[in-house]
């Protein structure tokens, strides 16, 4: 499958106002360094990393450093980056559900009041009011940092949580990934993507194989597999090896940054391509899609597959579904598991 003309006209027209957004909070930098860069299981993170390589490169800057949730160093990335504007990874992690990026990105507003940050595309949730107040207080304190947001609803949400804080909207950066030509499988039965963590709401991943009566059905969720797989543990192997190099190089500052930094950029760069080419394979082998994750749904309008969309737990898929992934022609939305399954029924058919 690809993209109808409709809708690739439709993408070109995010990833142009998306650049705008980029030139416009960057301002005129050359050089930028990236914090929190995916480094997990999660291929919705891989897809946005990849997303937000392709902006980056699009708009001729270029990355001085990347780190990982667990590799950033401070005094690296000034050495690496004398000049330039940090950015902050992009997804659905900013709030207090997922606290370890939260914490990291509070950690460089405070290391960095001398540079530009811009936290990068986010949903934003708060479960706990005083935990949203110290974020507000630590980020609203630096002089120059900018979230993006990308739905109203996160934006209502930051005007409330975090009034200090400038805040803009901007679409999804997954949406600036081009992929590849999907490989020509034979394509059979359904394949749910159903998240079974803290943000699982749907029920989805209880669905069994006679789900809908006659058709295949694989249930799984988001991770490396296949020949990916290989590729995805052997290059995180080695992220693991340039963390270790970073936390010694945090004792010992006279250890060099620049070659060692470089080969853990480049792990990641390895991780990230690998989970996406996993997710890729094995959408290749699917007719039509049902899935509660959000880049599960961005993943297959991007390849222009039949999908059927369901919530996570706090509205975050559904808001970014309506006002504008949603305008996909693959794309259609179910408030419930029994309207899922007659959508998905329907496509499939």
């Amino acid at each position: 499958m690809t993209l109808n003309d409709a809708d690739r006209s439709y993408l070109g027209g995010i990833q142009d106002a998306t650049r705008e957004v980029l030139r416009k909070v960057i301002g005129d930098a050359t050089a930028v360094a990236i914090v929190d860069a995916p480094n997990q299981r999660n291929v919705g993170d891989a897809l946005i990393w990849l997303g937000e390589l392709e902006y980056l490169r699009s708009l001729g800057l270029k990355i001085e450093y990347v780190a990982d949730l667990w590799s950033y160093d401070a005094r690296a990335l000034r050495k690496a980056m004398p000049k330039g504007v940090i950015l902050l990874h992009g997804g659905g992690n900013f709030g207090d559900l997922w606290i370890g990026h939260q914490i990291l990105r509070e950690i460089v507003a405070t290391d960095f009041p001398d540079y530009k940050i811009v936290q990068l595309p986010q949903s934003i949730h708060f479960e706990d009011a005083q935990r949203a107040k110290l974020a507000d207080d630590v980020l609203g304190r630096h002089p120059d940092l900018t979230v993006l947001v990308r739905e109203s609803q996160s934006l209502g949400r930051a005007q409330q949580s975090l009034p200090n804080v400038a805040v803009e909207f901007c679409y999804d950066m997954a949406l600036g990934w081009t992929p590849s030509k999907i490989p020509d499988r034979d394509e059979r039965g359904l394949l749910a993507i159903a998240r079974a963590d803290v943000e699982a709401s749907s029920s989805l991943d209880s669905v069994d194989e006679d789900w809908i009566v006659g058709q295949d059905l694989t249930v799984t969720d988001w991770g490396p597999r296949g020949m990916s797989s290989v590729a995805w543990h052997g290059a995180r192997s080695l992220t693991r090896v340039h963390r270790f190099y970073a936390r010694a190089r945090r004792k010992l500052p006279y250890l060099p940054v620049n070659l060692p930094d470089k080969f853990g950029t480049w792990a990641l760069a390895r991780t990230n391509s690998a989970n996406v080419s996993g997710a890729v394979d094995l959408y290749s082998h699917a007719r039509v899609i049902v899935t509660d994750r959000l880049h599960a749904h961005v993943l297959a309008a991007l390849l222009g597959k039949p999908h059927v969309v369901l919530d996570n737990s706090y509205g975050k898929v559904s808001g970014i579904f309506q006002e504008y992934t949603g305008q996909f022609s693959t794309a259609r939305y179910a408030a419930d598991l029994d309207t899922a399954r007659g959508l998905a029924a329907s496509l499939v058919a």
